[in-house]
């Protein structure tokens, strides 16, 4: 039997194959009235051309997305769910998927992120999607491109904020990412990270950083993080609760 690899689970039956999830969670395809497909039927039955076409854009995006979620790593490891590294080759794949210039099979992400709508794929991406940035940050935010500025007017941080039960201090910090995706390869600024009582009184919000150098992709992130101060020690909650989240991208 032979492994399906594509962006998607395949379940049914197609001319004389059948798709199906095994015992382990794995996409496999087999003929019919046979135990499986060879090696060789795989690679020479051109029924099977689509998948083999998907399997190799796929590849690519994987390779994209090892990078991209090497970008923000610091902010991503304090922020993000079991679903993150799946997510995250599922939107390099999408923008893969805008190349109008090459044929199905040979797509790439380097043509496919030229799409101006591809552009905006990123934005409001989560490295963690059970604590999406609406949920947590409830009042209005200014990111500044020309700038790079973030900020929040009027900023209360006990009714603007979504706090876990076990919180009492706040981590805000931004970071900006330029992605050489040509080359795959990328520099990171990040802003100093404030850290804020839950009663505190503080009427703006202001982050500020560099602009990495380069002409290819900008990424900007938004890390929002919880801690509990007890007796003069903060302990950092689980990455759980907190949220990472693309907020723009140039």
């Amino acid at each position: 039997m032979a492994k399906v690899i594509a962006p998607f689970k395949i379940v049914g039956s197609l001319d004389d194959l059948t798709f199906y999830i095994d015992q382990q969670g794995q996409n496999r395809v087999r003929e019919k009235g046979k135990t499986g497909v060879s090696k060789e039927t795989f690679q020479s039955n051109p029924v099977f051309d689509k998948v083999k076409k998907h399997s190799r854009e796929f590849s690519r995006a994987i390779d994209k997305a090892k990078t991209f979620r090497a970008m923000a790593y610091p902010f991503f490891n304090r922020a993000k769910d079991g679903s993150f590294a799946g997510r995250a080759n599922k939107l390099m794949f999408e923008i893969i998927a805008e190349d109008k210039v090459n044929p199905h099979g040979e797509r790439t992400f380097e043509n496919g992120i030229q799409s101006n709508e591809a552009k905006t794929y990123p934005i409001g991406f989560e490295g963690n999607s059970l604590r999406p940035l609406h949920k947590v940050l409830k009042t209005k935010w200014n990111w500044n491109d020309s700038t790079a500025t973030f900020t929040i007017e009027n900023f209360n941080p006990l009714t603007n904020i979504d706090w876990p039960e076990a919180a009492n201090q706040l981590h805000l910090a931004i970071g900006r990412a330029h992605w050489d995706y040509t080359n795959n390869l990328f520099t990171t600024e990040y802003s100093e990270e404030i850290i804020i009582l839950k009663e505190d009184n503080v009427n703006q919000i202001k982050l500020e950083t560099k602009k990495p150098a380069g002409h290819h992709l900008q990424l900007t992130y938004l890390f929002i993080g919880f801690s509990s101060k007890i007796r003069g020690k903060t302990k950092e909650l689980k990455r759980s609760y907190n949220t990472t989240t693309i907020i723009g991208v140039v």
